[in-house]
């Protein structure tokens, strides 16, 4: 299934069933609403998992629907990667690096 993407996509790509999608860093509403759930992520909570694909596929892919998200484009398969792919987007995973030279510390 094809679904419209805006002119300029933000976030980060991941390959599924061959396709490029763009992952979008989570809107702070969306993470508002998600955060009490990602900070104690359970690979297992599938519900989550399409919750947090669909709030960043929906910022680049306005026409795409959770239904589809969950039970046609993602499999148990994907689970990692896209939950890896959309945390990294928002700055929501700690990479252990140091801040460079005029970044905030803080």
């Amino acid at each position: 299934m094809q679904f419209n993407q805006v002119e300029n996509p933000r976030g980060n790509p991941l390959k599924i069933n061959g396709q490029i999608w763009i992952f979008a860093p989570l809107s702070l509403g969306a993470a508002e609403k998600l955060m009490p759930k990602l900070k104690t992520f359970d690979p297992s909570d599938f519900a989550l998992v399409a919750d947090v694909a669909f709030k960043s596929l929906k910022r680049n892919y306005p026409d795409i629907t959770r239904e589809y998200v969950a039970d046609e484009l993602l499999d148990i398969g994907h689970v990692n990667d896209v939950f890896e792919t959309v945390m990294g987007a928002s700055g929501l995973v700690y990479t252990g690096d140091e801040p460079q030279e005029g970044e905030s510390g803080e």
